[in-house]
């Protein structure tokens, strides 16, 4: 217990000190142990600062996880209520529509943007997770991105006099409802009700959260079965939607 209360530099230089006293003894060989012990407790004083260091930072992260998990409820609504709204906007404009064009002269409403916060606190998310459990949320964040550029186009297009057909509008819905229900797929993860990922988002996910996001009668029905949304086949996070409509 002595020795290992007293610092290392001290206790070397002792046993340095009794080294030379000895006349009878090989002073070069025991020199040479002593240099190799010297170098053992340095290597295990380095490795016993990295080891701690890295508990350190181990239970920062885990920190910052739990912080950031513990808000993602928050930014799921944020993202739900995103896809609602849009949703709406575009049903609108689909019953809109002569002979499956949407006429010139409706104007395009302006979309709901992205809410606020809601990417970096995401991004934030990701940092923190393993490889398999980031694909599920870069998978949300690519579906958000890329409809979010398309409603932008949406209305630059109409403007500039380019056709809208009803295909295209009900391909726009499909991708506010894979938002929706690619959200609603982590609320039991940001709740702490459940620590797995789902592994992928099912094509009926897809189906019920057209129901939620107000999408039902015959139109649910249509898109449902084009774009065989009955079904538990995973959807492939492909959000680029052919503008026909057709299955990813």
């Amino acid at each position: 217990m002595a020795f290992h209360a007293r610092p290392a530099s001290e206790v070397i230089g002792d046993a340095i000190s009794a080294i030379g006293s000895l006349k009878w003894i090989d002073t070069t060989l025991v020199t040479g142990f002593a240099a190799v012990g010297a170098a053992y407790l340095s290597v295990r004083a380095v490795h016993a600062q990295i080891s701690q260091a890295e508990q350190i930072e181990a239970g920062r992260n885990a920190a910052k996880r739990a912080a950031n998990r513990a808000v993602l409820p928050l930014s799921l609504a944020a993202l739900s209520q995103y896809a609602d709204r849009n949703t709406s906007l575009l049903q609108v404009l689909l019953k809109s529509c002569v002979d499956q064009i949407l006429p010139q002269a409706v104007r395009i409403p302006h979309f709901a943007q992205i809410p606020s916060g809601v990417v970096a606190a995401v991004k934030e998310m990701i940092e923190y997770l393993d490889d398999d459990e980031r694909k599920v949320f870069v998978h949300l964040l690519v579906a958000v991105q890329v409809q979010s550029s398309k409603l932008t186009g949406l209305a630059e297009e109409h403007d500039r006099g380019q056709l809208t057909l009803a295909t295209n509008l009900q391909s726009y819905i499909i991708g506010q409802a894979e938002i929706y229900a690619r959200a609603a797929s982590l609320y039991n993860f940001g709740r702490g009700a459940t620590d797995e990922m789902p592994l992928g988002l099912k094509r009926s996910e897809i189906g019920s959260a057209l129901f939620l996001v107000g999408i039902r009668d015959n139109l649910r029905d249509d898109l449902v079965e084009r774009y065989k949304l009955d079904a538990d086949a995973i959807w492939l996070p492909v959000s680029e939607l052919a503008s026909s409509g057709s299955v990813s």
